[in-house]
């Protein structure tokens, strides 16, 4: 059974990004209660009714590659896309500089250039063996465990977007896998070594982004061999969240769906990465196939991003629907989403570790696909339908709290016929 006493680790990888950033900031507003916890979904039914770690027993840690400080992170977001103010700032400075301390190199290992490019910390761009990474990572998670005496830690991905990995021979099993890990060459970008770092350590991983991570069946086998609970990839926060919303209000309503274009502007430092054709097409992958898995069939999707420095932590899709209804008849429909990148994306962060943990606490491992309305492209789960897939989420949690009632009710019976039993 799930105890929600003690403190839970959360190391998120890409530790002083911007949606890292907002995290921090965020939960130390929380605790203070400077601000409603709103776009969180565990603090809603039925979700808060489970035993879920509470917001102020999580300690955060995390991999970072940038030489750049979560306080500079937050002033540099405040001064270029405001969603910041100074008092708050000021308000939470000591927390920032207790994460910190718990920031440790990140490793670039098969990342491709845009992101190597990024690296300022000594030793971020080392060549080694995957398997030397491997081992560092692992040591970096247990050393933050056993130092701020935690219960569990949860790893989240959150750094910039890998470029597209071909598949190996190797992916298929983790003995082979596993041998390819000594070699010279890594035959895995940086986000799959976290993840077997953290599954070694036995530690829940969750992937937010595009990037392989645990995306391979090597490493899913490792997972469920060991119990370890895994989920991803690309949170879904925007455009695809809409997308997912609206496209089964066509197919329910036989409006057959022509053409769906979007494009999107963005000027952080998710957007500077996805700038490169390399690295914009893992991201596209996950964007383009949703509206094809929800409707049965192929409209004309495309799909572009676009980097606009000017534009900062703020994202722009314009959306054009193309659809057909009675008599062949073609009509449109247009929307604009204006959403801030990180606001979005940091409370389904923290759901997702608090559900992570919970999912560990009751001995679980594998993939958690109940958690698929997170995710653009949610592990082994081919529902799209955001109705649909929060609805999984809710028969999970309901699930568990009719079980909780009923071994409740039985106690209490059990307790009340022993008490009813006369005296020999």
């Amino acid at each position: 059974m799930a105890d929600k006493s003690g403190k839970l680790g959360l190391w998120l990888i890409g530790a002083t990004g911007n949606v890292a950033t907002t995290i921090a900031v965020g939960l130390a507003a929380l605790r203070r209660n400077h601000h409603a916890p709103l776009g969180m979904l565990t603090e809603q039914a039925p979700l808060n009714e489970l035993p879920l770690r509470p917001l102020n027993a999580i300690t955060i840690g995390g991999h970072e590659i940038s030489s750049r400080t979560l306080r500079q992170s937050a002033e540099a977001l405040h001064r270029g896309s405001r969603i910041f103010d100074a008092d708050l700032l000021d308000a939470v400075a000591g927390d920032l500089r207790a994460i910190q301390k718990n920031i440790r190199t990140g490793r670039t290992l098969g990342c491709g250039r845009s992101i190597t490019d990024l690296a300022t910390r000594k030793d971020a761009n080392r060549t080694t063996t995957a398997r030397a990474v491997i081992d560092a990572v692992r040591a970096d998670l247990r050393a933050f465990q056993r130092r701020n005496k935690l219960d569990r830690v949860v790893v989240i991905n959150v750094a910039s977007t890998e470029p597209r990995f071909a598949p190996k021979k190797s992916h298929g099993a983790w003995t082979s896998l596993s041998r390819a890990l000594t070699q010279k060459s890594s035959p895995l970008p940086a986000s799959s070594l976290y993840a077997i770092a953290a599954i070694e350590a036995g530690m829940p991983y969750v992937n937010f982004t595009p990037s392989l991570g645990a995306g391979v069946p090597a490493i899913r086998e490792l997972a469920e061999s060991a119990r370890v609970p895994i989920m991803g990839a690309d949170g879904k926060t925007g455009e695809t969240l809409l997308k997912t919303v609206l496209a089964p209000m066509f197919r329910d309503r036989h409006l057959p769906i022509d053409s769906w274009v979007g494009h999107n502007v963005l000027g952080n430092g998710d957007g500077l990465v996805l700038d490169s054709a390399a690295n914009k097409s893992s991201k596209l992958d996950t964007k383009n196939g949703v509206i094809h898995s929800i409707t049965g069939y192929q409209p004309q999707v495309r799909t572009t991003i676009e980097y606009v420095e000017s534009l900062g932590d703020w994202k722009t899709a314009w959306d054009h629907v193309h659809f057909r209804g009675f008599l062949d008849t073609r009509m449109t429909l247009q929307f604009v989403w204006q959403g801030c990148d990180s606001i979005l994306a940091a409370p389904l962060v923290l759901d997702l570790a608090r559900l992570a943990d919970y999912h560990a606490a009751m001995n679980r491992g594998g993939v958690m696909k109940h958690l698929a309305c997170f995710f653009k492209a949610p592990m082994d789960v081919r529902e799209h339908e955001f109705a649909a897939q929060v609805k999984m989420l809710n028969d999970y949690a309901e699930h568990d709290l009719r079980e909780k009632r009923g071994a409740t009710a039985r106690s209490g019976t059990g307790r009340a016929t022993r008490r009813r039993s006369p005296k020999k």
